[in-house]
C-alpha cells in the first residue's frame, strides 16, 4: 500500500473553536428569544446566591423531577423580578417627574405629608402587584395632589374613618405603618383607632400574619414581602411601645407573636423572611435582611441565634436587596443603616474573626457614606430607593449615628477617631435648619443628631 493509500489521523478540533461555535449558539438564541436567556440568567444567578431554603424532597419523588420542580422555581422567581422591572420602566418616565416636584417643595421647607402618603402606596402596587391600572390611577392621583397645597396637612391629621393617620392610602397594611409613630404620641386620640381592630385578637393577628408569611405567587402575581415585613413591624412596634397608648389590646396578642417569630426563624442562619409556595405546593424559605432588621430591632434584640444572623448578613453583603443589603448593586445609607444596627445587636456573641470582618464591613459603608453620599453643603444625595429629601436626612444620619461616628461612646466596633465628625455634624444640622423641619424625616434627623 502507497503512502497516499494511507489515511491520515482525524484531527481533534481545538478547544478555542469549540468555545466560540458554543458561544455563537448562544448569542443565537438570545437573539431569538433576549427575554428567555435574560431570564435564565437571572434565575441561575439567584440560585447561586443561596437566598432560599428549598422544600425536602418529596418519597418516592425521584432526582430528576425534584431538579425540574427546583428549576421551575426558580425561573418563576426570576420572571417575578423581570416582570417587576418592566412596570418600573413603564411608570418611571411618568412617575419620576412627579417625585421630583415633590422634593422640589420638600426643599423650600413645604408640608408634603399627603402627597408622600400617595407615593408610598405607589411605591408598593409598583414593586409588588401586577395591578397596573391600580397603579396608574394611583400616580393620577399624586399628579392631582401636588397641585392641591391645602390637601398636604390633612396627611398630618387623624381620620376620622379609622382612627389612622393614612389620608391619601387605601391599603390597611399601609396606612397602619404609616400611623405607628402618630399612635405612640397620642395619649388621648380624637377618634378611637379601628384600624387596629382586623389584628385584635389572637386569631386575627395569627391569621393576618400567616396570611402575609405564605406567599402564592404564581397564582396571585403579588410579592407579599413588603407588607409581612411592614405588618409585622408595625404590630411590634405598637405591642412594645414604652408609651401608653388609649387601645385595648388583647392580652394574648404579645404572646401570639413571640410565638409566630420562634417558628418564623431559620434555625440554620438565624434570618427570618417570606415563604413562598411553588406550583406544587411546597414551600421555600427565604432569607431577607430587610425583614431580619424589622424582627431583631423591633424586639430589642431579645431574639435567638444573634451571631448566625451576623455570619448570614456577611455573606449577604453584596447581594442586592431585600436579600442582602445593596441596591442595584449599591450601598444606600437606608440598608448599611440596618446592617450596622443588626451588627451592634450580635456584637457580643461574636468571635474574634467574624468581629474583624464585621469592622472591615463598617469601615466600607462608612467610607461610601462620607465619600458618595454625603455632600459639602451637609445634604444626603438622594438615592433609588428613598426618592425624597427627607429620606435622604433621615437615614443618612440614622446610619452615621448607629456607626457611632458622631459620638465615641457609640462606636462599639472600632476604637477609631473621627476628628472631623463635629464639623459634619453641624454641617448636616445647619442644613436642616435651613430647610425647616416640616417633613418627618427632617424633624427625624434633627432629633437624632441632637441626641433625642
Amino acid at each position: 500500500m502507497s503512502s497516499s493509500d494511507q489515511k491520515e489521523p482525524k484531527k481533534k478540533p481545538k478547544r478555542w473553536l469549540i468555545g466560540l461555535i458554543i458561544v455563537l449558539v448562544l448569542l443565537m438564541i438570545g437573539f431569538a428569544d433576549r427575554e428567555k436567556v435574560q431570564k435564565g440568567m437571572t434565575a441561575w444567578v439567584i440560585y447561586r446566591k443561596h437566598v432560599f431554603i428549598p422544600p425536602p424532597k418529596n418519597t418516592g419523588e425521584s432526582s430528576v423531577k425534584q431538579f425540574a420542580n427546583n428549576a421551575r422555581f426558580y425561573w418563576d422567581i426570576a420572571e417575578l423580578r423581570l416582570e417587576r422591572e418592566k412596570r418600573v420602566r413603564q411608570f418611571n418616565p411618568t412617575l419620576k417627574p412627579l417625585v421630583r416636584e415633590i422634593v422640589r417643595h420638600q426643599k423650600a421647607g413645604e408640608v408634603m405629608k399627603y402627597s408622600m402618603n400617595i407615593y408610598r402606596e405607589i411605591r408598593w402596587r409598583l414593586n409588588f402587584t401586577t395591578d397596573t391600572a391600580a397603579t396608574r390611577l394611583k400616580i393620577n392621583e399624586l399628579r392631582e395632589s401636588l397641585s392641591q397645597p391645602s390637601l398636604q396637612k390633612a396627611g398630618l391629621l387623624q381620620q376620622s374613618s379609622d382612627g389612622s393617620w393614612g389620608a391619601g392610602i387605601g391599603v390597611w397594611y399601609l396606612r397602619l405603618y404609616y400611623s405607628v409613630d402618630d399612635v405612640e404620641d397620642s395619649l388621648q386620640s380624637k377618634y378611637p383607632y379601628s384600624f387596629l381592630d382586623p389584628i385584635n385578637s389572637p386569631e386575627k393577628l395569627r391569621k393576618q400574619l400567616e396570611s402575609d408569611l405564605y406567599d402564592d405567587f404564581t397564582r396571585t402575581g403579588i410579592f407579599n414581602r413588603e407588607e409581612l415585613d411592614e405588618t409585622f413591624s408595625g404590630i411590634t412596634r405598637l405591642l412594645k411601645k414604652k408609651k401608653k397608648i388609649a387601645y385595648p389590646f388583647h392580652p394574648q396578642l404579645d404572646s401570639t407573636l413571640i410565638d409566630f417569630v420562634k417558628r418564623w426563624q431559620n434555625p440554620e442562619t438565624g434570618c427570618w423572611g417570606q415563604w413562598l409556595i411553588d406550583r406544587d405546593g411546597k414551600v421555600w424559605k427565604m432569607d431577607d435582611m430587610g425583614i431580619t432588621f424589622h424582627v431583631i430591632t423591633d424586639l430589642h434584640g431579645q431574639v435567638a441565634h444573634k451571631d448566625l444572623i451576623a455570619k448570614r448578613l456577611l455573606e449577604l453583603e453584596d447581594v442586592n436587596f431585600p436579600t442582602g443589603i445593596r441596591f442595584d448593586g449599591e450601598y444606600t445609607n437606608h440598608l448599611n443603616w440596618d446592617a450596622v444596627k443588626i451588627f451592634r445587636f450580635a456584637w457580643p456573641y461574636l468571635d474574634a474573626v467574624t468581629r474583624d470582618k464585621v469592622r472591615d464591613s463598617i469601615s466600607r459603608m462608612l467610607h461610601w457614606c462620607l465619600t458618595k453620599s454625603y455632600q459639602p453643603d451637609g445634604s444626603f444625595k438622594i438615592s433609588e430607593l428613598d426618592d425624597t429629601v427627607g429620606d435622604a436626612f433621615s437615614y443618612g444620619v440614622e446610619f452615621l449615628n448607629e456607626t457611632g461616628y458622631f459620638r465615641s461612646k457609640d462606636r462599639f466596633w472600632t476604637d477609631q477617631n473621627f476628628p472631623e465628625a463635629t464639623s459634619v455634624h453641624d454641617h448636616i444640622k445647619a442644613k436642616l435648619i435651613s430647610i425647616g423641619l416640616n417633613d418627618p424625616g427632617l424633624k427625624d434627623a434633627y432629633e437624632t443628631l441632637n441626641g433625642e
